[in-house]
């Protein structure tokens, strides 16, 4: 019955969403307040309650035998890094359970999940995110970890984003914001202020390109790059605006109801245009990333995800972060803040103890604070602290603390055929300077509309 069930998913198989959106909000809405303190900041109750869980785990793991089998399609050098420091310190501790880890692609990985459950071949531990999984959830297929003692260490606006029909379905490691860095030494230079409205950011794009020099570095050639340029724009204040759309959409209604698409979309083709770099659409993320690393951009508009290849391309670069400003009030600029990403079990696994063992071990604050550092990424899990963060990140976990943000994919998510179409139309934008909002609206409806079918 299984085989039968993913068979017929594979036929609308679901584009992984580039951000599962989470952030600092509450179980009921999208958006936050500004905290009341930083993030980040450790709680001695929580550590003492992790270094017991820690060693009651130690005195049980020569307990645990087995294989673990692992798969994801993590790409960016620091979080590579981080993974297999985390690994081979799971290995460490228990010694009796032999991990193997694969990486898949992003363009067919959600593909290959299918196909390997559907040949009873699914991996143990899955990278991904749950409410983009639904249909896999929906069948089955997919681990409740509700019942788990480690997923109280997760932050709430983390929980929110794994949370889907009352369950628990992954566990996240870290958190990322969509923002734009900046090189601090090229603002210096050209006494240049962080802007805090749009106005603003395009006065200092038009002031680096008066110097010289390339205000936005920007790579088109692979989903990656167009998605974080678009959902730093939209998911802010502009999404704010809707914060059901997704589901609304897909649901029936008109890309045209929505005027936050429209807003963004023109701000994205005035960037695009006039403020990125020429060879924009023959490049990709990692060139992009390169290029503001050697400090030939003044800019870069991307997830906090990047950070760690920009740091590993230039480490004594010196980068600053800030919210994209969208609006002309500055009070109302929003961060996008999510999840990137969770570690999911499959259902009925025969090694699902080596898998809950895993987690448990991947959760702990220690473990966690660790992996941040490698990854520059901030923590997803609650009073988690890392010393090691670069002043970049530190700069984004002091917006995230004092600004607003929104959590956009914890509401609602485009999945199946309908998360196709929007990632196709967005590449379509991005690629064809001559394509106007109106024909992506279209665009985006008749698609829906087919998907609907």
């Amino acid at each position: 019955m299984k085989r039968k069930v993913i068979c017929m998913l594979l036929s609308t198989a679901m584009m992984l969403s580039l951000l599962a959106g989470c952030g600092s909000s509450t179980s009921t809405t999208a958006v936050s307040e500004p905290a009341a303190e930083p993030a980040g900041a450790a709680s001695e109750t929580a550590a003492a309650g992790t270094t017991a869980e820690t060693e009651k785990a130690s005195t049980e793991s020569a307990d645990i035998t087995g294989e673990l089998n692992i798969i994801h399609y993590l790409t960016e050098t620091a979080k590579l890094a981080a993974l297999d420091g985390m690994v081979e310190g799971f290995k460490e501790e228990y010694p009796n359970i032999t991990v193997n880890v694969e990486a898949m692609a992003m363009d067919n990985y959600s593909d290959v999940i299918k196909l390997r459950f559907s040949t009873d071949e699914a991996p143990d531990v899955i990278f991904g995110q749950p409410k983009s999984y639904t249909d896999l959830i929906d069948n089955g297929l997919i681990k409740d970890l509700s019942g788990e003692d480690f997923v109280s260490r997760l932050s709430e606006s983390s929980t929110n984003c794994v949370t889907y029909n009352g369950g628990i379905y992954g566990v996240a490691l870290d958190q990322m914001a969509n923002v734009v860095f900046y090189n601090k030494d090229i603002f210096e230079e050209q006494g240049l202020s962080v802007p805090t409205t749009y106005s603003e950011f395009i006065e200092t794009c038009e002031a680096l390109k008066a110097a010289g020099i390339t205000p936005c570095a920007a790579g088109y050639q692979d989903d990656i790059a167009y998605g974080a340029n678009w959902y730093t724009i939209y998911y802010g204040s502009k999404w704010n605006q809707a914060q059901n759309n997704a589901q609304e959409l897909m649901d029936g209604a008109s890309l045209a109801d929505y005027p936050g698409y429209s807003e963004a979309l023109d701000q994205w083709r005035e960037i695009m245009v006039n403020y990125q770099n020429s060879d924009c659409k023959t490049i990709d993320t990692a060139r992009a990333e390169q290029m503001f690393a050697n400090g030939e951009t003044g800019m870069i508009i991307i997830g906090t995800w990047g950070l760690g290849a920009i740091m590993d391309y230039n480490p004594d670069g010196n980068y600053g972060g800030f919210t994209y400003p969208s609006e002309e009030n500055a009070d109302e600029c929003y961060v996008p803040v999510s999840i990137d990403d969770s570690w999911m079990i499959s259902e009925g696994s025969p090694n699902e103890e080596a898998a809950l063992a895993f987690l448990e071990y991947a959760t702990r604050a220690e473990v966690n604070s660790v992996w941040c550092g490698i990854a520059s990424q901030l923590s997803a899990l609650e009073g988690v602290e890392c010393d090691t963060l670069p002043q970049a990140a530190q700069d984004i976990a002091n917006e995230i603390a004092t600004k607003k943000t929104t959590a956009w994919s914890s509401v609602s998510n485009f999945t199946g055929q309908y998360s196709t179409v929007y990632t196709n139309s967005l590449r379509d934008f991005a690629m064809d300077d001559e394509m106007t909002k109106e024909e992506f609206i279209t665009e985006m409806d008749e698609g829906f509309a087919a998907a609907g079918k």
